[in-house]
């Protein structure tokens, strides 16, 4: 079940701690049996580490010219890519500093309209929220897991 995340204007946003998705046109690959490129999706699927941070950003529903979409999640993953390392993680979510954590899941973003006239302070205004709260609950999930497994031994 997806995490809660903050109301942005700007864009949707859902975060899946421990779940990793393909990107669209990799699942639009694996959703059809007949597709000529399946089994090498399959075998990228199987191989590919199941670790650290999926990002996955959608402006499909931003109905502009491919350019347009194209820079709009360009600036989006951007002032992700800016926030994770303010928090020292980098684009893979792993901690960058001592003690080495990592966050892990796939958040998941789909841009909409009014981020395109958008200024750039309000775009990273919008992403400190969501990866303030991303970490948060990554964070929250690790020592809930490490409190269990004490609690065991």
């Amino acid at each position: 079940m997806p995490a809660r995340l903050p109301k942005t204007p700007l864009f949707s946003a859902s975060f899946k701690p421990n779940v990793y998705f393909p990107s669209y046109p990799m699942q639009c690959i694996l959703d059809d049996p007949t597709h000529p490129l399946r089994p090498l999706v399959e075998s990228r699927m199987r191989s590919r580490i199941r670790k650290g941070l999926w990002l996955r950003i959608s402006a499909n529903s931003i109905g502009a010219k491919a350019i347009v979409r194209r820079w709009a999640k360009r600036r989006v993953q951007e002032a992700v890519r800016q926030e994770l390392e303010a928090r020292h993680f980098d684009m893979d979510g792993v901690r960058m500093k001592v003690p080495k954590k990592e966050v892990r899941g796939t958040m998941e973003l789909t841009v909409r309209q009014p981020t395109v006239g958008a200024e750039w302070g309000d775009l990273k205004t919008e992403v400190r929220r969501l990866v303030k709260a991303v970490v948060y609950m990554a964070e929250a999930k690790t020592e809930a897991k490490m409190r269990k497994e004490k609690a065991r031994s």
